[in-house]
């Protein structure tokens, strides 16, 4: 119940490009967000869902969302920056300091995760910490994911020739590969 998706159907095939690859990043951002926020007020929920909701909320900050901010930083940011305009150069630099300082609310996280995932009756000491802190993300989050989708990912499908759009898809999806294999 913490921890449920739901699936993004769509009865048409479609082929994806990267800027469809960050928005459903954004979209698992934004879920993982909710969890990791109902998880700090779940404190009457059973032990072994509370377990599972912070085991999920933690590999997903740990592992998925530093390959998305890599895709960003290292894939994205150089291509972009080098074409575009004073407006997606300013969100460029805003995205990097973002980064930063949600690496920072995501440390001070990760732990009250993996102990409330090894011991879930430890939730009733933790919430309240746990809820300051996915508060404050969230609120990064909303002005973050909303500068990178109105800004930043239109500029990609503009701006950036196709070529460069194949290959930055093929970097991120090399990066997912690499980097969910190294994690296991």
């Amino acid at each position: 119940m913490l921890n449920q998706i739901n699936p993004l159907t769509s009865d048409a095939p479609k082929t994806e490009d990267a800027v469809d690859l960050l928005i459903g990043c954004h979209q698992r951002i934004r879920h993982f967000t909710g969890v990791a926020a109902k998880l700090a007020h779940a404190q009457g929920a059973a032990p072994e869902e509370v377990g599972q909701a912070a085991a999920g909320v933690h590999r997903y900050y740990s592992v998925s969302l530093p390959l998305h901010e890599a895709d960003e930083d290292q894939t994205l940011q150089p291509r972009l920056q080098t074409v575009a305009d004073e407006q997606v150069c300013h969100a460029l630099v805003a995205m990097g300091d973002q980064h930063q300082a949600i690496d920072e609310l995501i440390e001070r996280l990760l732990p009250l995760l993996v102990l409330v995932r090894d011991k879930p009756d430890t939730l009733a000491e933790v919430g309240g910490e746990m809820c300051s802190i996915t508060k404050a993300l969230e609120e990064i989050f909303s002005a973050h994911l909303r500068m990178e989708e109105e800004v930043i990912f239109p500029a990609i499908r503009h701006v950036l020739p196709e070529q460069a759009c194949e290959e930055m898809l093929r970097e991120m999806q090399q990066r997912r590969k690499t980097g969910l294999s190294d994690s296991e």
